[in-house]
């Protein structure tokens, strides 16, 4: 079972590792196919939920380092109970697009991750076959090229996470070397009065 990730069986080979492991004859069955389906779409869209939010607070991280302030006015732009303008993940990234922490491609695909979120946390029967949701999945820089279908939507989305993930890191770092510089000019100012 090594080959393979377990999130990415089938499942038959599921059925076939458990028999193997449980010593339950092979014609038994030991989760109803449509119960399994279920929890696995459920598992998609606790991750679809969950990567929204990742981002929505990495990108508060990253914002943060850029403000030159960061005090209780500056974290009221983030509060939701007063209407704080950055209080949700496309804000965040749209900022960060005009500050030139991201760039355009990225942008466009935080804004869809937001949008099949929204979809996901509207209807708890959402999946990734759903039209909405291949219509956005078709617009991510990951599908570009490819022809997207329930099959392959959710591998889709989840390259797509991988790839905001590194740009984020890199994001990250980029800001802390700029604040390295500009304490490092700081210090050097300080040194030639």
């Amino acid at each position: 079972m090594a080959a393979k990730d377990i999130t990415d069986l089938s499942y038959a080979e599921l059925m076939k590792h458990a028999h193997l492991f449980s010593g339950i004859p092979k014609d038994k069955k030991l989760i109803d196919i449509n119960e399994f389906n279920k929890f696995q779409k459920h598992d998609m869209r606790i991750n679809v939920l969950d990567w929204d939010t990742i981002f929505d607070d990495y990108f508060k991280y990253i914002l943060m380092l850029r403000f030159s302030k960061k005090d209780k006015d500056v974290k009221k732009l983030f509060e939701p109970s007063i209407g704080g303008p950055l209080v949700s993940l496309i804000h965040k990234a749209r900022l960060a697009y005009a500050l030139k922490i991201i760039d355009k491609t990225a942008l466009n695909d935080f804004e869809n991750i937001h949008n099949i979120r929204n979809k996901f946390a509207h209807n708890a029967e959402m999946n990734f076959d759903n039209t909405e949701v291949l219509k956005l999945v078709k617009k991510l820089s990951t599908a570009k090229g490819k022809k997207v279908t329930a099959k392959n939507s959710y591998e889709c989305f989840s390259s797509v996470t991988s790839k905001c993930v590194k740009c984020l890191k890199e994001a990250s770092q980029q800001e802390f070397y700029r604040l390295a510089a500009i304490k490092s000019l700081k210090e050097q100012e300080a040194k030639g009065d």
